[in-house]
């Protein structure tokens, strides 16, 4: 699978001005594409909170099964739009009505502020001071924010040091697209390798939906477009139908892969497990490259998403080759078995020999330095 994919990615880089974007998991693909790629790495990518829209932010702070969520959002709504209306940057940038939804740059401390100050307001009484209408509406909600400005693995959202300023957008937009001035580069490989999984989700919805707001608005401003290619692979781990924690980024990814034709930005899902990948992703995907399926469940269901003309040829999955495919859709006249040449080079997914590797003369293991990393979330050069 990751050769097929490194193979397909180098021969993509043959155009002039190819942008792809991969979603690397594993950090397998970091030395695949040579000097046609730029790696971004988790350790030092931001993508700062300003750039979410209110329903990004709001799944990340609210819980809607609370009896106070109705008064958390319309309060929380209107101080987004307070806050983003009176930072004086954002005044000057000649914007003719900024929403809730605009990404330009606010202070969140100053929203956290007055949400502190509404949880423990004291109002005149007829005797003594009463308590606030709003009074203890936003405890849990203030609980839960806590948690995620503390927990140091959400500083690449919610604690930016690069990307702190609305000007700075159109830096980070060159980086995520390659087109950093005089090193343009054809492949962008997003390592998500150090990344928690909680947080991979929500850093994944992101990408995605500023791609997407990118490529639609370019269409709009320049009457061109500005075709992306977005390679997400181990798609089931992410973009997974049964599982509430990557809603967002399923939903980010379904709306590329229904609408994304229109605009020039396109989806390639990539899994070892289809049957757990968003079926309305899976729905709208015009050609299917198959490897070797084993597992009858998997068989079953990419038979289901194919037409009856060709279920078939599905009996030929378990019988293929290491290397070898099933190129079937819109893309070939008729299903068509094919050869993946090999990658050049190659990238860091091959299995390990235990054979080979168990017949070395033994050595010692340097313990300190793999307790290190783990320890610091880091890879060592």
């Amino acid at each position: 699978k990751s050769w097929t994919v490194a193979s397909f990615i180098q021969k993509m880089c043959g155009f002039q001005q190819a942008t792809i974007v991969l979603f690397d998991l594993h950090g397998e693909y970091t030395t695949a594409f040579g000097d046609y790629a730029d790696v971004i790495s988790a350790t030092d990518l931001e993508l700062p909170y300003w750039l979410m829209n209110s329903e990004e932010i709001l799944g990340l702070m609210v819980d809607r099964s609370e009896s106070a969520a109705p008064n958390q959002i319309a309060k929380f709504k209107e101080l987004l739009q307070n806050a983003k209306d009176s930072h004086p940057e954002n005044k000057a940038l000649g914007i003719k009505k900024i929403t809730i939804d605009t990404p330009v740059f606010f202070d969140f401390d100053a929203v956290l502020n007055e949400f502190r100050r509404l949880d423990t307001e004291m109002v005149p009484g007829a005797t003594k001071p009463k308590q606030g209408p709003l009074y203890g509406d936003f405890t849990r909600l203030l609980m839960r924010i806590d948690s995620r400005l503390n927990d140091r693995r959400y500083d690449l959202i919610f604690k930016p040091k690069t990307y702190n300023t609305s000007a700075s957008m159109e830096d980070l937009f060159r980086r995520l697209l390659g087109e950093k001035a005089g090193a343009r580069k054809k492949v962008v490989v997003v390592d998500l390798s150090p990344v928690p999984f909680d947080v991979r989700s929500s850093v994944i919805s992101l990408i995605l939906r500023c791609l997407f707001d990118f490529v639609y608005w370019h269409r709009r401003t320049h009457k061109t477009r500005f075709p992306i290619s977005v390679f997400a692979d181990e798609a089931h781990i992410y973009l997974n139908d049964g599982d509430p924690a990557t809603e967002a980024a399923k939903h980010s990814a379904e709306r590329i892969a229904k609408e994304g034709r229109k605009y020039g930005i396109s989806l390639t899902v990539i899994s070892q497990r289809p049957r757990e990948v968003s079926a309305t992703i899976l729905s709208q995907c015009n050609s299917f490259l198959c490897l070797r399926i084993s597992n009858p469940e998997d068989q079953s269901y990419v038979k289901s998403l194919l037409p009856d003309s060709v279920r078939g040829i599905t009996s030929m999955f378990s019988t293929l080759r290491r290397g070898e495919c099933i190129l079937l859709g819109d893309s070939v006249m008729m299903p068509t078995r094919i050869k993946i040449d090999r990658p050049n080079p190659q990238p860091q997914s091959d299995d390990v020999s235990f054979y080979k590797t168990w017949n070395e003369a033994p050595k010692d293991v340097d313990f300190a330095k793999v307790l290190h990393s783990w320890r610091n979330q880091e890879v060592m050069p």
